[in-house]
């Protein structure tokens, strides 16, 4: 009743002892025996509380590890939820084309352990661009399971997979899978249109409750869907690009034919003086070089996609820049500008494609004395390293800083009122088609050089 069993043993003995002090006639030692009595009821009872404090302090201490343990539980799944966003926004940025997305779909399924994920897109608009058995919906199928998401007011679904509205789940997946994320994706460049829906399920029926926060999820989702619809439109307008520039090419090139036929008929001319005829001559095959470079620009988009082999043959790259200089020098010979050639042989021979090199020599030649002022000097070494043939193209001026990092970049240009920013990109295009590479050095007043290496052939010495 009093709780230890001494304390008890105790209270019986005083409680006799004050009867035996009473019957004795002996009340002081009856009073002391009454007042002890009392004391060890207090301390009993003092002794039960402390008792029921510290039962109530273990509980709560208990409490507190477990609330402690489940947050640092919660603190770091959250740690390892934002790591996996944070990979899965890396993949999202690393995507560059299309055909890659297949894969990257697969890659989130995997980083975020999912049963599936699945991405439907807008038929009209992504279709053309997609992989062949990427899935797509018409529009309005598209608009139609939208809004069987959002007629609940959210702008997702969340919930078990057997309650999911619309038809993007099929009877068996239902079953099959126990929850899911449903987020119809909106085309952030087309208002009222969307770009496709997404579907995020796992067989954990738990997973995906209709309470939880989508946020992150949403989130993550719309920046995939900006980075495919983007992708989408730069190869539209890319494609678009192609087409007018084949249109505009063919359209060049037939009265082009046209043109050449007059030279020709003016060499065969029996009453020209010599002189003429060179210069007809010169009309010629300035003609048929304008005719191989339109043909080389219908190749350009082969060689961006790794698709053109070029037909090397035995050139001499010394010839070859002097016709240049012969065929597009005039306006910086007039300004007393020259071309200085110091080849380690005479002549110097590679091996490339003709009008490929033509071009990529041509273009850095132009880009130098464009870059130098009048009475300087463009230089070009030729030169002869073990695996190598190296050109190097210089001037007197610096590269300006704000181009530097772009140099070689499709469509930088800096300064120039009617530069196309095409011709270093070309080039050094040109160059790695033949298994080579162009480099540039730049800065601290020194001028610039622009190194062409093409790989060395054994058939040469």
């Amino acid at each position: 009743m009093h709780g230890h069993p001494l304390v008890s043993g105790l209270l019986g003995q005083l409680e006799a002892l004050e009867r035996s002090a009473r019957q004795a006639g002996v009340p002081l030692l009856a009073g002391q025996a009454e007042a002890l009595r009392q004391t060890a009821l207090a301390l009993a009872a003092e002794r039960a509380g402390l008792d029921d404090s510290r039962a109530q302090a273990v509980a709560k201490a208990r409490f507190l590890e477990r609330a402690i343990e489940e947050n640092r539980r919660r603190y770091e799944e959250s740690l390892r939820s934002f790591e996996r966003f944070r990979q899965g926004f890396g993949l999202v940025e690393s995507l560059r084309d299309l055909g890659e997305l297949p894969a990257l779909l697969e890659s989130v399924r995997g980083l975020f352990r999912l049963a599936a994920v699945r991405l439907v897109l807008d038929e009209e608009e992504f279709g053309p661009c997609l992989p062949a058995d990427f899935p797509v919906l018409p529009a309005r199928e598209l608009a139609r399971e939208a809004q069987a998401v959002r007629a609940s007011g959210r702008r997702s679904y969340v919930g078990p997979c057997s309650a999911a509205p619309g038809a993007t789940l099929g009877r068996s997946e239902r079953k099959r899978w126990g929850s899911c994320f449903l987020y119809p994706l909106e085309d952030r460049f087309r208002e009222g249109r969307w770009a496709g829906m997404l579907l995020v399920a796992d067989v954990n029926p738990g997973r995906y409750l209709p309470d939880m926060a989508t946020d992150y999820m949403e989130h993550f989702f719309d920046s995939l869907a900006a980075a495919v619809t983007h992708l989408a439109d730069r190869r539209k307008n890319e494609e678009m690009r192609e087409d007018v520039e084949r249109m505009a090419r063919h359209d060049l090139k037939s009265p082009l034919s046209a043109v050449l036929t007059l030279p020709q008929f003016l060499i065969e001319a029996e009453n020209l003086t010599e002189r003429q005829r060179d210069m007809a001559r010169l009309m010629l095959e300035a003609g048929r070089r304008m005719q191989s470079l339109i043909t080389l620009s219908l190749s350009l988009y082969r060689m961006e996609r790794g698709e053109y082999a070029p037909e090397p043959v035995a050139l001499d790259l010394a010839a070859l820049a002097r016709a240049v200089w012969e065929e597009c020098g005039g306006p910086w010979r007039s300004a007393r500008m020259r071309l200085e050639i110091e080849a380690q042989e005479d002549p110097f021979v590679v091996q490339g494609e003709e009008i490929l090199c033509y071009a990529l020599f041509s273009n850095l030649i132009k880009n130098a004395l464009e870059a130098s002022s009048p009475g300087d000097a463009v230089t070009l070494r030729l030169l002869r390293e073990p695996d190598w043939d190296v050109a190097e193209v210089g001037n007197r001026g610096d590269v300006p800083e704000q181009v530097r990092a772009s140099f070689f970049r499709k469509y930088a240009t800096f300064g120039k009122q009617s530069g196309t920013g095409l011709g270093t990109y070309t080039a050094r295009l040109i160059a790695r088609t033949h298994g080579g590479d162009v480099e540039m050095e730049t800065g601290q007043g020194q001028g610039t050089v622009v190194r062409v290496r093409l790989p060395r052939s054994s058939d040469l010495p």
